[in-house]
């Protein structure tokens, strides 16, 4: 999705309108935040020409005034009504409304990477009805040893299975990488009746 800053020029006492309208359209959503927008304050500077009907200054005068740059960033599917709900406020007769594309950010695409990885981390948590490794976490093998996770969940990208990849914490410090369905799996208490947790792994 495409994402705009929008600049808009206003004078200082009709910034609560403005604010009440951009909310109204949910303009500035970003995230797990509304309502996000930054103001400064600038002077302006105009020259009503013939046949204008200005909110300030005379006709054929340069007129300046202490005016607020109000900045929101916008979603490509708010835009039409960011710009409507703007104009239904603002008093100029030619307001100043800059629209302005954004590249997408790194961390709009990590928001929308973060978004998936937390969702797929739910289904999965929810099959094996507990939570599954994170990177950096320490893991306890059923034998004794300590393994640190390095990324989990891993696709693969031919079978789609899902693997975790993990770092021994002794010895030369392999590193390994197990089909989360064996890392998950239950101890086979048959075969080794000693063990002393129920599960092949479980966070230390």
């Amino acid at each position: 999705m495409d994402w705009f800053k929008v600049e808009i020029y206003i004078p200082e006492s009709h910034f609560s309108m403005l604010q009440s309208a951009l909310q109204s359209v949910d303009a500035g959503h970003i995230g797990n935040y509304d309502s996000c927008l930054s103001y400064s304050r600038v002077k302006g500077i105009w020259r009503p020409l013939w046949g204008a009907s200005p909110y300030n200054g005379a006709e054929g005068t340069v007129s300046e005034a202490e005016e607020l740059k109000v900045e929101v960033n916008i979603s490509s599917d708010k835009l039409t009504s960011t710009l409507r709900s703007i104009r239904t406020v603002h008093p100029y007769e030619e307001p100043v409304i800059n629209v302005i594309p954004l590249c997408a950010t790194r961390e709009e695409a990590l928001m929308e990477e973060t978004k998936e990885i937390q969702e797929q981390r739910r289904l999965l948590g929810a099959k094996y009805r507990r939570a599954i490794p994170q990177s950096e976490e320490v893991w306890h093998h059923f034998k004794g040893k300590e393994y640190k996770v390095v990324a989990c969940p891993v696709m693969h990208t031919e079978s789609q299975e899902i693997y975790c990849v993990y770092q021994a914490l002794y010895g030369s410090y392999g590193i390994y990488c197990r089909p989360l369905d064996m890392f998950m799996s239950e101890v086979d208490h048959e075969k080794y009746p000693q063990a002393g947790q129920k599960y092949r792994f479980e966070k230390k």
